[in-house]
């Protein structure tokens, strides 16, 4: 088995084809400049659990990865090879992250091969489909809603935050207000326009929202570079908080 502090064999291919191949996002293999050993840290959206892999590797025996996924289904078999939910350091939590607490709707769509559950997204205060209209079917299941202030209540800390919901980031950001203002956490973050479209808000103002705390926003290329504005060659952002803001 190996140890819990040192990356396995799959995040050491997972951070190869992140680097060589589109298959895998091109931020994967930043994560170590961004997490350190100890930190606690809180993947939004954590699909098969790729991520929430490395970050538990990264924060090592005393950190602490929180997993949010509402979707039991999602992505089976890769869930099973990367098996990050049952690490010692990880809590998964089969909750949806929303601006309020309660159920709502988790509009899953279906493709020629099942249920492509890394595009569902809540449906809470949406219009439409919106880039999820190039599939035919979807299926509607009713989901627990948390805030991540609910989710973090407990915390001393937290350290980092990756959020991955398919246009809901803002809503995300709403329920945990007191939780970034407190911890100021480093976080990286999905925002595409073709997703926010669906909902009430474009990707300026899940921008202007960090930035009105202090945040500093950059996107990959060559390294992280000092960003205004979601841009189109670019789909995960950095945002750091006032004391740490650099060009990384």
């Amino acid at each position: 088995m190996p140890r819990l502090d040192r990356p396995s064999l799959t995040i050491g291919i997972a951070n190869l084809l992140a680097r060589r191949t589109s298959w895998l996002d091109t931020e994967l293999q930043t994560l170590p400049g961004l997490v350190r050993a100890g930190d606690v840290c809180v993947d939004v959206g954590s699909a098969a659990g790729l991520y929430s892999q490395a970050l538990s590797h990264l924060a090592g025996p005393a950190g602490l990865v929180h997993t949010v996924e509402p979707l039991s289904f999602s992505h089976p078999v890769w869930s099973r090879v990367l098996a990050a939910r049952g690490r010692p350091n990880v809590r998964h939590h089969a909750v949806a992250l929303g601006a309020e607490p309660g159920r709502a709707t988790m509009r899953v769509p279906f493709g020629p091969y099942g249920p492509a559950t890394s595009r569902s997204f809540l449906a809470w205060k949406t219009h439409g489909l919106g880039s999820n209209a190039e599939y035919r079917d979807h299926v509607d299941m009713l989901v627990d809603v948390e805030t991540l202030d609910g989710l973090c209540a407990g915390l001393a800390r937290l350290d980092f935050v990756k959020i991955d919901v398919e246009g809901g980031e803002l809503h995300v950001l709403h329920g945990g207000e007191r939780t970034v203002g407190t911890f100021l956490p480093t976080m990286l973050i999905e925002i595409e326009a073709r997703h926010t479209a669906r909902y009430e808000y474009s990707p300026d103002d899940v921008v202007e929202w960090l930035k009105c705390r202090g945040y500093a926003m950059y996107a990959w290329k060559h390294g992280w570079q000092a960003a205004d504005r979601v841009c189109s060659h670019a789909n995960n952002y950095l945002f750091r908080p006032p004391s740490t803001s650099r060009t990384a």
